[in-house]
C-alpha cells in the first residue's frame, strides 16, 4: 500500500479559481486517492484504476454514478474509507478536468 506521505495529490487546472478548494486524487500502482483539500488530513476515498475512470469518465460526459450524489448545496462522493463533500463549484472544477483528460487513470488503462 502506498504511504499516505508519499502520495502526489493533483487537482484539475479549473481549481483556482476556487481558493484553491477543490477535488484532489493521486494515482497510484494499488489505485486511486481522493480528498477534498478544505481538509487534507481527513477522510480519503480509495478507488479502483477501473472504478476511477469509470467516475471521471462519467463526470466527463454528465451521466450519473452510483458514487456522485447532488444534494441542495453539496456534491457528495462515496467510495472505500466514506464520503467526502464538496461544493457544486469545486465540482464543476473537477468536471472540467475530467473533459479535458486530466483525470485518467493510465494504470487502469492497462497503459
Amino acid at each position: 500500500m502506498t504511504s499516505k506521505d508519499t502520495r502526489r495529490f493533483v487537482k484539475s487546472t479549473w481549481s483556482g479559481g476556487n481558493s484553491g478548494n477543490c477535488v484532489e486524487w493521486a494515482i497510484t500502482s494499488t489505485g486511486v486517492y481522493v480528498r477534498d483539500s478544505k481538509d487534507r488530513d481527513g477522510t480519503e476515498l480509495r478507488f479502483t484504476h477501473a472504478e476511477w475512470d469509470d467516475l471521471a469518465a462519467s463526470a466527463a460526459s454528465g451521466t450519473p454514478h452510483s458514487s456522485v450524489s447532488f444534494t441542495g448545496a453539496d456534491v457528495r462522493m462515496t467510495g472505500h474509507g466514506g464520503e467526502l463533500l464538496f461544493t457544486h463549484r469545486e465540482w464543476s472544477a473537477f468536471v472540467a478536468g475530467a473533459r479535458a483528460g486530466e483525470c485518467r487513470s493510465a494504470l487502469g488503462a492497462g497503459l
